[in-house]
């Protein structure tokens, strides 16, 4: 039987890392589309560089969730 930190582990690989990246990268080509169709217009582009911006705390969330999970599973369970 698998013991918590592997299922932990295995749920952070397989379901968690993959939404936040795909996540994101739909959310910077979104962005992307908003640039390329702007047409010059700066209401189109600040809404394109607030995307941006959404996207890149969204990775840095991400990321540090998988380092706090780590941090604590580390706390709880040793090396």
């Amino acid at each position: 039987m698998n013991d918590i930190p592997t299922i932990i582990n295995n749920i952070k690989d397989w379901v968690v890392y993959p939404f936040f990246y795909g996540l994101a990268v739909v959310i910077f080509i979104y962005a992307g589309i908003l640039f390329v169709t702007s047409a010059g217009d700066p209401g189109k582009i600040t809404r394109a560089k607030q995307a941006v911006i959404i996207g890149v705390i969204g990775v840095f969330i991400g990321v540090s969730a998988g380092i706090l999970a780590g941090f604590i599973r580390y706390l709880l369970y040793g090396a």
